[in-house]
């Protein structure tokens, strides 16, 4: 059995701490180490993120989307949809928050927006 001694910072032994000592494998980063939290990232797919994000418009939807999703997650087979569920309205968040968005998804669905090559939907320059 090998028994390792502490060291205090440069390597040499700290005798008040036990006797134990720093293997040298452990780099040059354990000196370094910080005692700080990490950063803090808000989860995408946080569905409370996402509720507060989306615009009031937004919510019935993806609270019934939600609901029905997460009561499919029961069951292990369900899970899958409700991660596809929180990634779509994830990602409705983004594009929803976009100045124009609701213009530009109107004039897609009925056929009266130019598309990105500047051509309208029946084939003439926009």
């Amino acid at each position: 059995m090998v028994r390792m001694m502490r060291t205090e910072a440069g390597g040499q032994p700290a005798d008040d701490l036990g006797g134990w000592w720093q293997p040298p494998s452990a780099g040059p980063y354990y000196d370094a180490m910080s005692a700080r939290p990490a950063e803090h990232h808000a989860d995408p797919l946080d569905p409370q993120r996402i509720l507060r994000e989306l615009p009031d418009r937004e919510r019935a939807n993806f609270l019934a989307a939600y609901r029905e999703a997460l009561d499919g997650a029961r069951d292990p087979a369900g899970w899958g949809l409700l991660r596809r569920v929180l990634r779509l309205w994830s990602g409705m968040v983004i594009a929803a928050n976009r100045p124009g968005f609701y213009e530009a998804q109107e004039a897609a669905l009925t056929g009266t927006g130019s598309d990105a090559y500047g051509e309208s939907a029946d084939g003439r320059a926009g």
